[in-house]
């Protein structure tokens, strides 16, 4: 639109106001000639006259909006980039106006008005400013280094000044976990111990105790951390990685029901022996597209999520949108705080609308307590809690992000105002998480990094073996080491267990397992194998390898000897069939259709068989 179209839009009213906003004293009544005025005057004079009388913080809204925003003036980017709007811009009564006769006797008058139209900067007049108006300074992204972050947070509630209280703040490097986490995890759910909802793929309460315990370091918080909150003020803070483990495993095919119990797939088994970076790259991939349930689900406080009218946006959207923004707003290997990542988030553009009906959406009380009733509708509240349910329970229980977190206890009182939240001791479990880091892992998930060059701390050795087969502890194994302990050797003290060859054979049918066996076995200590633990290694290998499953099969029984010999030499049946004896003959299951029709042709004929 060019500035005189605009203009045009204007009523009498407005564009005098505008009018007696030119430095020239043009004094035009008539509509056509204020117009004309106005847009001889903007387009025609020296513009760096209007611009030395604003100020900094409008220069910035004009330079920003014409060599970033298109023209547009983007009032959420520019409050989270500045810190606050032009008072031109400021919201009075619910609207946006440039006619304040109140302002206007106290304080000189904004020249604002003369650039804006509707929000805009007509495009001819947009150009003439680009020409005088410099390009803005880049928006530098706050980040810490490991030795910059501080140890604890202040409580977000105000107290006497004697009262100050402040709470440790826990750091934890995720990429570390995962290594130790997901070959747990899988072999958990290989062992047929976690059981889920048949249409929920929901972990039970009693599942996600188990997962906990294989878990490096557990939970987020532990059971001592919550402090056993009614629902109704936030209910309890954890299972958070638990939760998520079995929901990410079954978005990438890694897992799925069967029955009551979460299985294993093919992939899933795969897995255990493929590149943890490539496994972790492919669950974040299929949790972008297909991941359920909705993060925004998991805060509970936000009640009418499900309801009829509304509608909430694709999560494969949002997920993105916030993928985008850990690329472009968090240096790998720099803590970034979580209110840093929010401001730049909106001030670069990375937004998502969670629903476009937030009157929907309440605490406590559908009337009175909608959200956009009482003004809880912003960024903060909607976007910024799905954002950390998003990074805390799923991205960190990946590895992608390390994490520094304090208790959810008051830690974000952006909601406080809203109509019922009083007694909420949090909106979200997920309200404590304050700094991320973009590890090398996430990098490369994010396509950052071609390459990932894991960075793990050494372990001492787990054991040492001896040629009775007894495994000497030399430290207290983690968690998954444990679930594999269990499964191949017989705890005989706490420091004390001897490897079961009968346990090691049973277990290394499957030749990928045979492989990990051997693996944990040779990894547990750094002495050279007793020869007699080589040996047995050796015959796992000869006596696992001995035997093949060719698959199913027909046993057929023939009413005498002559007809088994007769089938199995002749051309049309013999190439589908086997002698099993004197008059027994067997057909494999993909062969049975062949070895019909030779029959057929010999003048014989199978009947059907009923099952069961």
């Amino acid at each position: 639109m060019t500035l005189q179209q605009a203009l045009w839009l204007l009523t009498a009213e407005q564009l005098k106001q505008r009018r007696n906003l030119l430095l020239n004293g043009n004094r035009s009544t008539r509509k056509a000639d204020m117009v004309e005025a106005i847009s001889h005057e903007l387009l025609s004079a020296d513009l760096s006259q209007y611009w030395a009388r604003l100020s900094e913080l409008e220069q910035n809204a004009v330079a920003e909006s014409v060599h970033r925003w298109g023209g547009f003036f983007d009032r959420d980017g520019f409050k989270a980039g500045y810190g606050s709007l032009p008072k031109a811009f400021a919201p009075v009564a619910y609207t946006y106006s440039f006619s304040r006769p109140d302002r206007d006797r106290q304080e000189p008058r904004s020249l604002l008005p003369l650039f804006f139209y509707d929000g805009s900067i007509p495009e001819d007049l947009r150009k003439r400013l680009a020409s005088i108006v410099a390009v803005p300074k880049p928006h530098e992204i706050t980040s810490f280094a490991d030795e910059d972050l501080p140890t604890s947070i202040a409580s977000a509630v105000i107290l006497e000044p004697e009262e100050a209280a402040s709470e440790p703040l826990r750091r934890l490097a995720t990429e570390t976990l995962i290594h130790h986490d997901l070959p747990g995890v899988l072999r958990l759910i290989g062992q047929g111990r976690i059981s889920v909802g048949a249409k929920t793929g929901l972990p039970s309460s009693a599942s996600m105790t188990k997962l906990e315990s294989v878990l490096l370091g557990g939970d987020w918080y532990s059971a001592d951390d919550d402090l056993d909150e009614p629902r109704s003020a936030g209910g309890p803070i954890r299972p958070i990685r638990p939760f998520a483990w079995p929901l990410l495993l079954q978005a990438g095919g890694l897992a799925k029901a069967d029955g009551s119990k979460l299985a294993l797939t093919a992939r899933g088994n795969k897995a255990l022996s493929l590149p943890v970076e490539e496994v972790i790259s492919h669950l974040f991939a299929r949790w972008q597209q297909k991941g359920t349930p909705d993060e925004l689900r998991r805060v509970d406080l936000i009640k009418g999520q499900t309801a009829k009218g509304v509608r909430l946006s694709a999560v494969s959207e949002r997920r993105a949108v916030i993928a985008e923004a850990l690329r472009n707003c968090c240096p790998p290997g720099r803590w970034v705080a979580i209110d840093e990542l929010f401001r730049q988030m909106q001030f670069r553009g990375h937004r998502f609308a969670v629903t476009e009906n937030a009157w929907g959406l309440y605490f406590v009380e559908q009337n009175y307590g909608s959200l956009a009733h009482s003004g809880a509708d912003g960024f903060e509240v909607l976007q910024g809690r799905y954002i950390l349910a998003y990074l805390f329970e799923y991205l960190a229980t990946l590895g992608m992000i390390d994490v520094a977190y304090t208790s959810p206890y008051d830690a974000r009182l952006d909601y406080t105002d809203a109509w019922g939240a009083d007694e909420f001791a949090f909106l979200s479990r997920y309200d404590g998480l304050r700094y991320i880091r973009l590890n090398a892992l996430g990098s490369y998930c994010l396509g950052l990094a071609e390459t990932y060059e894991p960075v793990l701390p050494k372990r001492p050795p787990l054991c040492s073996i001896g040629a009775d087969l007894l495994l000497t502890l030399k430290r207290e194994p983690e968690p998954a080491e444990r679930l594999v302990l269990e499964q191949i050797a017989k705890p005989l003290s706490a420091t004390l267990w001897h490897l079961d060859p009968d346990a090691v054979l049973r277990h290394s049918a499957d030749t990928g397992e045979r492989g990990r066996i051997r693996a944990f076995i040779e990894s547990s200590t750094d002495e050279t194998l007793p020869a007699e633990v080589g040996q047995l290694l050796r015959d796992v290998e000869e006596r696992s390898t001995a035997l093949a499953d060719a698959g199913a099969a027909r046993l057929i029984k023939c009413r005498d000897p002559a007809i088994a010999v007769m089938l199995t030499s002749d051309p049309v049946t013999a190439p589908h069939c086997t002698r099993a004896g004197e008059r027994l003959v067997c057909v494999p299951e993909p062969k049975l259709a062949a070895f019909r029709k030779g029959l057929a042709k010999l003048g014989f004929v199978l009947p059907e068989t009923t099952n069961g």
